[in-house]
């Protein structure tokens, strides 16, 4: 006869390879020595089987003093265990200390996160939301995965650590999927990132030490894959979340790819010095005039009071030359956008 590992399980109770001393008192012959077998039970001269395994030494004592009385009067039965089986568990996966195993007390129970604090804690890495308990059955047979919200456990809203660990338990702590940065940024590669609080997309890229020169700032790309393996792309402009509209500042997802791609260049072209793109600092509002002057300045035979800027497909002219010999023309100079093009004509005169 067999018992159940119940989920409700008592430290105290026996299991198989327990060696337990059963004294009956003034009957010597019937005091002896026993070891539960794989089974669960173990044999009794006159009983028979005795059901241990799941029990407390005195409830197996209680049936032994019901079996023993119909032989003899009132008979006084005492059950002890003189050597405990090992009573362990093994943690596995994202802890400090993996691979360790522990063993349970013998009389108070061990919670889940009272051994993943003895394993030394969660790493940085750990997917609190999958971790679980992989247990069998009496017969060894059949294994079940048991989910542990640990995210619950852990948050100061919780009850408390509930979830009892019995003997042979596997703790397993999976590694979360990690975040993926490329592109503009000073620092990118593979982040891993807290389940409990996934970082926003802003809070990464500061981690991943901030976008680098020539960044587009609006428009930073976050590849997903849902559980059903669907694609998405989202977008966050950092921009928005400067001028203080955080609700556009999305929380990122293990396993998310973020893309940070150059801005869209500004080109100033023909009778400058440097003439080509410019490379300018992120989110940086650059005139007509500061672009000229990082793109070299003027050659000698420019003409600079009819520069061409070219937006999309309309053409304006801009005259530099009025305004640098009138101060305040200065506040007309013209505002530049991503995707500008200056171009320089050459003055024969």
């Amino acid at each position: 006869m067999g018992y159940s590992a119940e989920l409700d399980w008592n430290p105290a109770a026996l299991r198989p390879g327990d060696v337990l001393q059963i004294q009956v008192f003034r009957v010597s012959e019937l005091s002896l020595s026993v070891r539960v077998e794989a089974d669960g039970c173990f044999s009794f001269p006159q009983c028979g089987e005795i059901q241990a395994a799941g029990r407390t030494t005195r409830e197996v004592a209680r049936e032994l003093t019901e079996q023993i009385g119909k032989q003899i009067a009132n008979p006084y039965v005492d059950v002890f265990v003189s050597a405990w089986a090992p009573r362990t568990v093994y943690i596995l996966g994202e802890v400090n200390n993996s691979g360790v195993s522990l063993e349970l007390p013998t009389y108070n129970p061990m919670t889940a996160l009272q051994a993943i604090s003895s394993a030394g804690g969660f790493t940085e890495s750990a997917d609190l939301t999958n971790v679980a308990v992989l247990r069998r059955d009496s017969n060894q047979q059949n294994l079940t995965r048991l989910p542990i919200d640990v995210t619950a456990l852990v948050s100061q809203k919780s009850g408390g650590d509930e979830f009892i660990l019995h003997p042979e338990d596997t703790l397993i702590i999976p590694k979360a999927p990690p975040v993926y940065v490329s592109g503009l940024v000073n620092n990118p590669g593979v982040y891993y990132i807290e389940t409990q609080r996934p970082p926003l997309c802003s809070e990464l890229l500061v981690r991943a030490g901030s976008l680098a020169i020539g960044a587009d700032a609006d428009k930073i790309q976050i590849l997903r894959t849902d559980d059903e393996g669907k694609r998405s792309t989202l977008v966050v402009s950092l921009k928005t979340i400067e001028e203080s509209n955080f609700k556009t500042d999305l929380r990122i997802q293990p396993g998310d790819y973020i893309v940070v791609n150059n801005a869209e260049q500004i080109f100033v072209l023909g009778q400058v010095k440097t003439p080509g793109p410019l490379t300018l600092p992120v989110n940086m509002k650059i005139t007509a005039s500061r672009a000229i002057f990082l793109a070299g300045g003027f050659t000698p035979i420019a003409k600079e009071n009819d520069i061409l800027l070219i937006r999309g497909q309309k053409i304006t002219t801009i005259d530099l030359k009025k305004m640098y010999k009138d101060p305040k023309k200065l506040a007309e100079d013209a505002e530049l956008q991503n995707g500008d093009i200056l171009f320089v004509q050459e003055s024969f005169w």
